[in-house]
Order: C-alpha cells, then sequence, then structure tokens
C-alpha cells in the first residue's frame, strides 16, 4: 500500500512538472505558429501556463468554421466598444454562474441555446416583453 502510494505522489510530481515545462515554437503547428505569429520573438520568454493558454486557443480557433470564427471577431468588436462598467457587471454575473450548482448552469445553458434558435424577431419580442415585466413596480 505505502508503495502505491508513493507512485501515486510520484506520478502526479512528474504530471505537475510536464504540466509546467515550456511549450517550444517548432511544437505549434504551422497554421498554430502562424496565428500565433505576433508572440513568436518573446515565445520562449512567456509562461509554459501562458504558451498553453495560447497554443489552446489557435487550436480552438482553428478548429471554428468561417462563421464561427466571423460570429466570435463580431462579439469580441462588441466587447471592446463596452463601457467599463458594463464589462464588469458582465465579469460579475459570469462570476456568479460559475458558482451556481452544476444543474443549475446546466439548465441556464439549455434555456441560452433555446432562445439562440429562436428568429431574431422572436428574440427581440422576448427581450421586450421580459424588460416590461422587469420595469413594473
Amino acid at each position: 500500500m505505502l508503495r502505491i502510494s508513493a507512485l501515486s505522489a510520484l506520478l502526479l510530481v512528474a504530471m505537475s512538472v510536464a504540466a509546467q515545462a515550456p511549450l517550444p515554437w517548432e511544437r505549434l503547428s504551422p497554421a498554430q505558429r502562424q496565428l500565433l505569429q505576433p508572440h513568436a520573438e518573446r515565445w520562449s520568454s512567456l509562461a509554459p501556463a501562458q504558451q498553453l493558454r495560447l497554443s489552446r486557443g489557435a487550436a480552438q480557433w482553428l478548429a471554428l468554421t468561417p462563421a464561427q470564427r466571423h460570429r466570435a471577431q463580431r462579439r469580441f468588436h462588441d466587447w471592446q466598444s463596452l463601457p467599463a462598467e458594463r464589462k464588469h457587471l458582465i465579469r460579475r454575473q459570469f462570476e456568479r454562474f460559475q458558482q451556481l450548482p452544476t444543474r443549475e448552469r446546466a439548465r441556464l445553458l439549455e434555456r441560452a441555446a433555446w432562445f439562440q434558435g429562436l428568429s431574431e424577431a422572436r428574440q427581440k419580442a422576448l427581450r421586450r416583453q421580459w424588460r416590461q415585466r422587469d420595469d413594473a413596480p
């Protein structure tokens, strides 16, 4: 039993070290390198965790369809144009969402997916109804 515990501890240490090891620029795919070109000169000086985040983000971006990329770009532009107070409110709401129990988060995500499936006109109508309801005394 002691031997299994020692092996488990050794494995955890090895995994921890591997997770913190730098990611060489050359290990990125050509498409990832092209996408991450602005970081090329300083890549080796980035923290391994940041290298991993950037490489995963690039891989996710590359997996998107052109329509999904366009939507992501539009949403990012919208985010950048928001006032600081609105961004702060959205971040707080996201933090509250993250604190919810798993089932409640799943239920809300399911409802959001349902809403996204509606026509734009129907979404606008529902938003109008919800605002009127929220404004009622």
